[in-house]
């Protein structure tokens, strides 16, 4: 007696958006598709692609794609075989309309939408509450980095403390380039656009912006609240001084556009009502050479999450250019089949990240607390270190380790502090102090560090 092999059921996906990422997933789905449904025990079938210009998108998808156009994203989502929905148009505008009518559908929703989700996620996560259904966003925050998995599954019973991240593929490949190759920022950025980890307008990435959306996303999911997306201090790479590059080289260091999210509190106890003060920001900064962040290289990505029970574990993996997010899209739509069966047959989970936690508050930068890279253009003469010196003792700043370059008296010359542990807005008042004195010639850079005497 011969048993007839049956086929694993389809659910049929709404995508909206068909470009580099949409297009992406599409070709994932098409090529992949019976080693997906392995994984998923589901087939993944997109039924209804929505995008702007259905003309212009018809052209260039492959033509079993291209039958699937629909007239707008109302008509993808109204599809009678639709059962997720994929957002990945970008912006705020028809994105936001999809995926709030998606929700209301009772349909969850994958998105990469970092910068919706930050900045409008009360909204989105209110939404996806009432409906009882999944919002995924693990393409949102970090690529091919499973930051999101990690905080909600692997370490859902212990107690975040702290999360810290290269988290922007563009801006660690433009750094790690200056480093590798001395070369300055401009060159490094167009490099960049020649490889694909740079848009055309790369102002998201190199003003710090794209890695303090996935910032927001992170805390919400680790601290269990609502962080002001407006208050978080951000300062990107944008012109980076390729002499702070080499100058951190010579110190043992390396310069990381870095992400920070911790408890202001600490670890005093297991408690976590989402209460308390926390410090974000996103800013450059250096981190020791044996530290986990300073070994990201290129367009990598990599998370470190302290926990007061796990310690220390590591993310890491692809987070710039073309595939790395596709791939993430499909992963998140694995799950949500995975987790919520057939999703015919059973209720699926709410969403990961709720509109009703509380609102967190920020501590302010000033109140952040770190050693500090400084330097400054002098003119090589008596007193200038010890007038230096000084202002930092004014201010409770010890000095770690001073570098100054072989100089002819009167000439000017670069002078690098490392200070201990110190508040920032303490080194930056001893900064404009310092810009103050006849002998300082240009502006003081100021840089945090991260790392400085931990555990690898």
């Amino acid at each position: 007696m011969s048993m007839a092999k049956t086929n694993p059921p389809a659910v049929g996906i709404a995508l909206a958006g068909a470009g580099v990422v949409g297009g992406g997933v599409l070709k994932i789905l098409r090529e992949r598709r019976r080693d997906i449904a392995a994984r998923a025990g589901v087939f993944l079938e997109p039924v209804a692609v929505a995008v702007r210009r259905p003309e212009r998108a018809r052209k260039r998808l492959h033509p079993e794609d291209a039958k699937l156009l629909a007239p707008n994203w109302r008509a993808a989502l109204a599809h009678p075989k639709a059962q997720i929905a994929v957002e990945l148009v970008g912006g705020s505008g028809d994105a936001r309309e999809f995926i709030l009518a998606a929700l209301a559908a009772g349909k969850p929703v994958v998105t990469a939408n970092k910068a919706l989700l930050a900045e409008s996620g009360d909204t989105v996560f209110a939404a996806a509450d009432r409906a009882g259904v999944p919002v995924a966003f693990e393409a949102a925050v970090a690529g091919c980095v499973p930051v999101v998995k990690a905080l909600r599954e692997a370490l859902a019973g212990d107690k975040i403390l702290e999360v810290r991240g290269v988290i922007n593929g563009t801006c660690n490949y433009i750094l790690t380039r200056m480093e590798s190759e001395n070369i300055d920022f401009d060159r490094a950025l167009a490099d960049a656009g020649k490889k694909g980890y740079a848009e055309a307008d790369p102002a998201l990435d190199i003003d710090g912006w794209d890695a303090a959306h996935k910032l927001a996303l992170i805390a919400r999911l680790a601290f269990g609240a609502r962080p002001p997306f407006s208050q978080i201090p951000v300062c990107g790479a944008r012109g980076m001084d390729l002499r702070d590059i080499q100058y951190a080289r010579e110190l043992g260091c390396r310069v990381k556009l870095l992400a920070v999210a911790k408890r202001a509190d600490g670890d005093d106890d297991d408690s976590d009502n989402g209460g308390g003060d926390i410090e974000m920001r996103v800013h450059p900064g250096l981190a020791p050479r044996d530290h986990l962040l300073a070994r990201v290289e290129g367009a990598m990505n990599a998370a470190v999450i302290r926990a007061r029970h796990s310690g220390e574990t590591m993310y890491s993996g692809a987070g710039a250019g073309a595939e790395p997010t596709p791939v993430a899209v499909v992963a998140d739509l694995v799950d949500i089949v995975r987790q919520n069966g057939a999703l015919s047959h059973s209720r699926p989970r709410p969403a990961s990240a709720s509109a009703s936690a509380p609102k967190a508050k920020l501590l302010p930068l000033s109140e952040a607390r770190a050693p500090h890279y400084m330097r400054m253009r002098v003119t090589d003469r008596p007193g200038v270190l010890a007038d230096c010196a000084r202002i930092l003792a004014d201010r409770q700043i010890s000095i770690e380790a001073i570098r100054q370059n072989e100089s002819a008296p009167g000439r000017e010359v670069d002078v690098v502090l490392l200070t201990h542990s110190a508040r920032h807005g303490a080194a930056l008042e001893s900064a404009a102090a310092m810009e103050q004195l006849e002998a300082v010639r240009q502006p003081v850079v100021v840089m945090m560090m991260e790392g400085r005497g931990e555990p690898e």
